[in-house]
C-alpha cells in the first residue's frame, strides 16, 4: 500500500490529517481573534460614550456596564489562543537562556507540558461550571439579563484552544531535530 500522492516522501496520511486539523484550529483562532479586536473597539466606544452620558449629560445607560463585562471576557479569552499560538505571552527566560541547549530544550518542553495541563484542566472545570450554568439558566446579576453560560463558553473555548496550542508547541519541540529558536546573545 503506497502513501497518498499529495504527501511528500516520509509523511503519512495521519500527519496530513493532523496538519489539516491544525490549519482548521489556526483559522478558527484567527477568526475569533478578529472578534476579540471588535470587542475591544466596542468596549472603547461604549465606555467612552458612557463617560460622556454619565458625567456630561447626567443620563447614564443601564446596559453599558453589563455589556462591558461580557466584552472583557471576549477580549481576554478569544485573544489568549492567538497569544499561545504565536508564543506572544510574556516570558522570563533568564534561566532558559543560561542553561546548556539540551537542558534548555527540556525545560521548554516541561513548561509547555505544564501550560497545556493547566489550561486543559482549567477548561475541564470550566466545562463543568458551564454545564451547571446552562442547565440552571443562571444570568448575571445586572440590569440587563445576560446568561452566564455565554461568558463561560468563551472562557472554556479560550482555555481549550490555548491548551491545544501548548500541546502543539510541545509536540514540535519534541519532534524537531533542529535546535530551539535563537537565544538572545547568540549569533
Amino acid at each position: 500500500m503506497s502513501a497518498s500522492p499529495n504527501l511528500s516522501p516520509g509523511h503519512t496520511a495521519g500527519q496530513g490529517f493532523f496538519r489539516f486539523l491544525a490549519r482548521i484550529h489556526d483559522a478558527i483562532t484567527t477568526g475569533l481573534f478578529g472578534i476579540s479586536m471588535l470587542a475591544t473597539a466596542y468596549l472603547t466606544l461604549v465606555l467612552s460614550g458612557e463617560v460622556i452620558a454619565r458625567y456630561w449629560m447626567k443620563d447614564p445607560s443601564s446596559w453599558a456596564p453589563d455589556t462591558a463585562a461580557v466584552s472583557f471576557a471576549l477580549i481576554i479569552f478569544l485573544a489568549a489562543p492567538m497569544l499561545a499560538r504565536k508564543n506572544g505571552h510574556a516570558t522570563m527566560n533568564l534561566i532558559v537562556q543560561a542553561l546548556p541547549v539540551r537542558a534548555s530544550v527540556w525545560l521548554q518542553r516541561f513548561t509547555m507540558l505544564l501550560a497545556c495541563v493547566a489550561c486543559l484542566l482549567s477548561a475541564w472545570f470550566g466545562w463543568i461550571e458551564l454545564s451547571r450554568l446552562y442547565s440552571r439558566g443562571v444570568t448575571m446579576i445586572t440590569v440587563t439579563p445576560i446568561p452566564k453560560w455565554w461568558v463561560m463558553t468563551t472562557v472554556v473555548y479560550g482555555l481549550v484552544s490555548a491548551g491545544l496550542y501548548y500541546l502543539r508547541h510541545l509536540i514540535c519541540l519534541s519532534c524537531s531535530q533542529s535546535q530551539p529558536g535563537p537565544r538572545s546573545g547568540d549569533s
